[in-house]
């Protein structure tokens, strides 16, 4: 990566261009369940263009839809895995409801189910560092600006037909419903059920607007549910535009300048077309500037709330800092696919440290793209007054090793190494209360990410002691190793690096070949012949007993 062509510099640019303001940035989700990370790379490309206007004296908003009104397709299959089967089957009677008005399944900690998975994920906003004015769709069908953009539609039905009839080629590939004979745009819930799109034979079937009378502002419908239908004041029914029309009515109500969305609908003839085409032919308003982006995947999966594939918010939170998924989302062209695996976390945030130490001058970058990162990406992904502040961390990797030797070291022993290593590692002689507080904050990630996701080649157990048979397997030349090795962790002090390297010296010192080296430090510590990566782990251990358990191997 380089400063050229950097993404947010060139979406920046045609935002500037429609010299509007305030600036209006926009994204949305469906709280059909639990809510992913995936999600987070649109808030997290819309909090970094925040930024960067607000830098350049611009005034900005920015808004997070919560579609609410959103009709109950299906129960995601992690909550049919949680909750009993009563109470799934309690949940499958509101299949074909509008969300806002599904319970919430975990009692009455939220007025429903929508707000139940919603708040779930809001509530993380002020951590990842995404500000916004957060709209419930259901009760934006309520105010006066969205009854008038539904009479409008009814209008000018015959002008969205045509814009939908233009992209049905497209569309069709993506949306079952098929636009011929008396499709309309305007959904109403039925009064007497409650329902919105029931489900029969598997099937869809929204309950459309089958006729209207503008001069007593009524429509009439038929439920596809309940059978029930009756001329409905728009006034007071509960109405809802098809979501692409929906989607060009928000834009144009809150004047929004901007929002990304995803590469599917994004592609040219699909729904983010048909939807500007909307704005500006029927509401009058030119749409705001596409951002498309690629794919967030978990595991080579694609992320979907609805079949239950998720790893949400919170559980980034227990394993990884905030700033990295920023930093994950922010260093990556939107157009690039992310696939992130839990068991890379300690490599995604020791980059992240990298970066941040190149920020503050104790590191040299590596490349251009490693300066790029540390003086363009870098101070995006953290709280601004961060900047002015040169932090001290304990490693990840040192994290992960340390929480594994709290039987063997004890706690505060643990706590104590961990700040000693930050002390040195950034040249901070005094941890403020604010470095005391991270280096906890990472020694609880890594015990939840080593308890959860390690794989086995980094979970390990120091033995007790060494076993006779261990003693009597070593040759002489790995003998001869160990005591090298334990000279060297008496007398020297080493960073990771300059310590793996070491090892390997002794053994071309010895003609003897490396693994050799490491297995026998292995077996003596862990009574196997291998382990997670040798350096930091001995760094990571009491240093007087770490030569003691050495020298007593060979003694």
């Amino acid at each position: 990566m380089s400063s050229e062509g950097f993404w947010i510099d060139r979406v920046t640019s045609e935002i500037r261009k429609r010299k509007q303001e305030p600036i209006v940035l926009s994204t949305g989700k469906t709280p059909s369940g639990p809510i992913h990370i995936g999600s987070y790379r649109e808030l997290i490309m819309v909090s970094a263009l925040e930024r960067r206007l607000r830098s350049l004296g611009k005034e900005v908003k920015v808004l997070f839809f919560v579609d609410s009104f959103d009709p109950m397709k299906s129960i995601p299959a992690n909550l049919r895995e949680e909750f009993s089967r009563d109470v799934v089957e309690e949940l499958e009677r509101y299949i074909g409801k509008p969300l806002c008005d599904v319970p919430d399944p975990y009692g009455k900690c939220h007025s429903s189910y929508a707000e139940h998975f919603a708040e779930e994920f809001i509530s993380t906003f002020a951590e990842f560092g995404v500000y916004a004015e957060v709209i419930y769709s259901h009760r934006l069908y309520e105010r006066s600006e969205m009854k008038e953009c539904v009479r409008l539609v009814l209008k000018k039905l015959d002008v969205v037909k045509k814009i939908r009839e233009k992209y049905l080629a497209e569309v069709a590939k993506l949306d079952k419903e098929i636009v011929v004979g008396e499709w309309s745009p305007v959904m109403v819930v039925c009064p007497r059920c409650g329902m919105l799109a029931p489900k029969i034979a598997g099937e869809v079937k929204p309950n459309r607007v089958i006729d209207y009378d503008l001069e007593s502002d009524k429509v009439y419908f038929r439920c596809n549910s309940c059978g029930y239908s009756d001329w409905v004041p728009l006034s007071s029914a509960r109405v809802k535009l098809s979501w692409r029309i929906d989607w060009a009515a928000k834009w144009f109500i809150f004047k929004v300048t901007c929002e990304p969305a995803g590469k599917d609908h994004c592609v040219r003839g699909g729904a983010y077309d048909m939807a500007l085409e909307i704005c500006r032919e029927v509401f009058g308003y030119e749409g705001p500037v596409k951002v498309p982006y690629e794919w967030f995947t978990f595991g080579g999966k694609a992320m979907k709330t609805h079949k239950g594939i998720t790893f949400t918010p919170r559980e980034w939170l227990e394993v990884a800092p905030p700033e990295v998924l920023r930093f994950l989302v922010l260093s990556t062209d939107p157009m690039r696919h992310i696939d992130f695996v839990p068991e890379k976390v300690p490599n995604l945030v020791d980059s992240f440290d990298t970066v941040e130490r190149i920020y503050f001058g104790l590191e040299k970058p590596r490349s251009e793209a490693d300066e790029f990162k540390a003086r363009v990406v870098y101070p995006l992904c953290v709280p601004e007054w961060r900047l002015r502040r040169k932090p001290a961390r304990v490693p990840y990797r040192l994290a992960v090793y340390l929480v594994q030797l709290g039987d063997l070291l004890g706690e505060d022993k643990v706590l104590m190494k961990a700040m000693d290593f930050a002390r040195r590692y950034y040249d901070k002689p005094e941890l403020d209360e604010e470095d005391v507080k991270d280096i906890k904050r990472r020694l609880y990630m890594a015990s939840n990410w080593v308890r959860k996701y390690a794989p086995d080649r980094m979970r390990f157990s120091i033995c007790p002691e060494v076993p006779e048979s261990i003693k009597k397997s070593l040759s002489p030349e790995q003998r001869q190793a160990l005591k090298e090795v334990a000279n060297v962790l008496e007398t020297e002090e080493l960073s990771e690096v300059e310590l793996q390297n070491r090892i390997f010296k002794i053994a071309s010192d010895l003609g003897i070949e490396a693994p050799k080296v490491f297995q026998a430090v292995y077996l003596v510590l862990l009574g196997k012949p291998f382990g997670p990566r040798l350096a930091p782990l001995l760094l990571a251990l009491d240093r007087e007993w770490l030569v003691k358990r050495l020298r007593d191997a060979i003694a």
